[in-house]
């Protein structure tokens, strides 16, 4: 059985540690011990909680992607709730996103546990979240501890590393977007590489190794946001988030998000066709797919294309895979299929922030082609970042 960070704090040493002063917690709906219980709850049973950190879709996960977090009180602990996905406004009266603790939030916080699980993906926000906490904390003095859990894709790699220029929210740091690191190598990583200064101690995982996928480690599989309903939908979103840049649906709005993708314009029976007679695309079948998002692109209209079916989970490369249908589309539909330009002259495109360059979209590479280039950068990166590996 394999034991996360959130099961081990009752072990002396950590709780020992924990035991040291009053605890900030950044944690949300994925922070799940292996009893079913919430990190928060048991933490709050256990140690001197000051405050809950929430991160993009609440502390709870009831909010939807980029809803705004609001603090206030949290319903069931009765301990302040403070927002790290809020908006304020700047000297000239903008307004700007705000991801990082304020100093009123830190104060009287002696260490910071963070305990969220992730998705194996350089675009999902939980790992931004575990950077700007760090950064906060090594610049306050405040020690921070990851609770570790699985990363559900193993260990393997792939896609490029961002390049710095496209820096954001949904990547801030240059890892592939298939990192193949837990968060607390993640945390080990920003400290070594991003010289945040924090003073970071991780709880490990026990008996968790790096081919093993979440499904086999007989953990509860809880949705580690509210477009993430499935572990299927998280073995493929590396691949189909690509196309929130683009004017095809993926499937938000629907009961099937990440593994239903599809636009008015497209023929879903040729596009299934097209996509499982391609013999380089392993380990997932296409369906005809016909739909109807409640909300996001197409809302309220009728949208064709293709569902997913993941056949082996080993097999299959979700980078890949996204590009290659990027491409089937592109080919098959020339005419219509379009990435979303930016909504205000000279800004980035949401397809470069997203996949880290404009390769995608400008390079003119074949799907493999372009494969090749970024995988290379992968495997740089896996074997210049070993020394961050806490498994084997």
């Amino acid at each position: 059985m394999v034991e996360i960070g959130i099961d081990r704090v009752r072990e002396p040493e950590y709780h020992n540690l924990l035991s040291r002063g009053r605890l900030g917690v950044i944690s949300a709906a994925s922070g799940v011990s292996s009893s079913y219980r919430y990190s928060i709850d048991l933490l709050h049973e256990q140690f001197n909680v000051g405050g809950i950190f929430a991160p993009e879709h609440g502390s709870r996960g009831m909010l939807g992607p980029g809803e705004l977090v609001n603090g206030g009180e949290d319903p069931f602990t009765h301990l302040p709730v403070y927002s790290l996905y809020q908006e304020s406004y700047s000297d000239k009266k903008e307004k700007k996103r705000v991801f990082v603790p304020t100093d009123e939030s830190l104060r009287g916080i002696d260490r910071m546990v963070f305990d969220m699980q992730d998705v194996g993906s350089r675009y999902f926000t939980y790992a931004s979240t575990l950077y700007y906490a760090m950064q906060a904390c090594g610049e306050k003095g405040i020690p921070l501890t990851v609770l570790d859990r699985p990363n559900p894709l193993g260990g393997a790699v792939e896609g490029n590393c961002l390049d710095p220029k496209y820096r954001s929210f949904i990547g801030l740091t240059s890892v592939p977007i298939r990192h193949g690191m837990t968060l607390g190598e993640l945390a080990r990583f920003y400290n070594g590489e991003y010289h945040l200064g924090c003073d970071l101690s991780v709880i490990p995982v026990r008996g968790w190794k790096r081919e093993m996928y979440f499904d086999e480690t007989g953990l509860p599989f809880v949705r580690p946001s509210p477009n993430l309903p499935t572990f299927e939908s998280v073995l493929v979103y590396n691949g189909t988030c690509l196309f929130a840049g683009t004017n095809v649906s993926e499937g938000r709005g629907t009961t099937c998000p990440f593994t239903i993708i599809g636009a008015p314009y497209i023929n879903p029976i040729e596009l299934a066709d097209r996509l499982n007679a391609d013999r380089s695309i392993e380990g997932v079948r296409f369906s005809p797919a016909f739909f109807i998002p409640l909300f996001s692109v197409y809302r309220d209209q009728k949208a064709y294309g293709v569902q997913l079916h993941v056949t082996d989970k080993r097999a299959l490369r979700p980078v890949a895979l996204g590009v290659k249908m990027i491409e089937a589309i592109r080919e098959l539909y020339p005419e219509e299929f379009r990435f979303t330009p930016p909504s205000v002259e000279g800004a980035r495109w949401h397809v470069d922030i997203a996949s880290g360059n404009t390769d995608l979209r400008l390079s003119g590479l074949s799907s493999d082609e372009l494969m090749e280039k970024w995988n290379a950068q992968a495997e740089r990166f896996r074997s210049d970042n070993e020394k961050y590996h806490l498994y084997e």
